[in-house]
């Protein structure tokens, strides 16, 4: 499954996605640990709505 990083909107194939980040109930997926930890700290500015 295709899945985008919230972060750099980089489309990622769910299987080879290294970072991970659970938010209301919700997984996000990342392409680097640099944007895990932008959204980690942040979430609701990479969420759309």
């Amino acid at each position: 499954m295709t899945v985008v990083d919230p972060v750099c909107k980089m489309k990622l194939d769910e299987k080879d996605v290294r970072f991970k980040s659970e938010y209301k109930g919700k997984m996000y997926y990342f392409c680097a640990l640099s944007d895990k930890k932008k959204f980690d700290e942040n979430p609701e500015k990479y969420i759309e709505p």
